[in-house]
């Protein structure tokens, strides 16, 4: 499995180890993907510790693009508090997109789907339409919230060009 180091400064990011449940492509079957593939999966390390794997599955292609349902795992391998995960989503959305006036709204949204996770812990965000993310903790939904372009802003901090590591976001996308 790839794994990637992150510098101190990007701690948020790691702390960001943020949601998104999830288990075997087969669950995700009952999460909204029927035909789940799996792009790419990383191993996130800081200085030395495993932080989180994660996982992009998008459905029947093999080939990331923002225009298909995607689903984002990723199981904890230690504790972050429900508010340094708001926090760090946070950080990261306006890091990558600037300040933009929607912002606030859109992350009074995301914060009602977030959890204290521990080790072991499977968070799994599901997008099937551009507007729309379905989040799960452990097979749970904790929410399903609808903002303009949620998909790519929101899991764009994994995925996008701009994320905090260029790499852990081309091997997610398979690239």
């Amino acid at each position: 499995m790839p794994e990637h180091r992150f510098p101190p400064l990007a701690a948020a990011l790691l702390i960001a180890a943020l949601l998104l449940p999830g288990a075997a492509a087969a669950n995700l079957r009952g999460f909204g993907l029927s035909q789940p593939v799996e792009l790419g999966t990383v191993m996130v390390r800081w200085l030395g510790l495993p932080i989180y794997r994660a996982s992009l599955h998008t459905e029947g292609e093999s080939r990331f693009g923002w225009r298909q349902p995607l689903a984002l795992q990723i199981e904890y391998f230690r504790s972050i508090s429900q508010d340094d995960l708001t926090k760090s989503t946070r950080v990261e959305i306006q890091r990558i997109e600037g300040p933009r006036a929607d912002q606030a709204a859109m992350m009074q949204k995301l914060a009602s789907c977030f959890r204290d996770v521990a080790r072991g812990d499977i968070f799994t965000a599901v997008s099937t339409q551009p507007d729309s993310l379905v989040l799960h903790l452990n097979g749970q939904q904790t929410c399903a919230i609808r903002h303009p372009d949620l998909r790519k802003r929101f899991l764009g901090i994994w995925l996008s060009d701009n994320s905090r590591s260029a790499r852990l976001s081309a091997r997610l996308r398979g690239d």
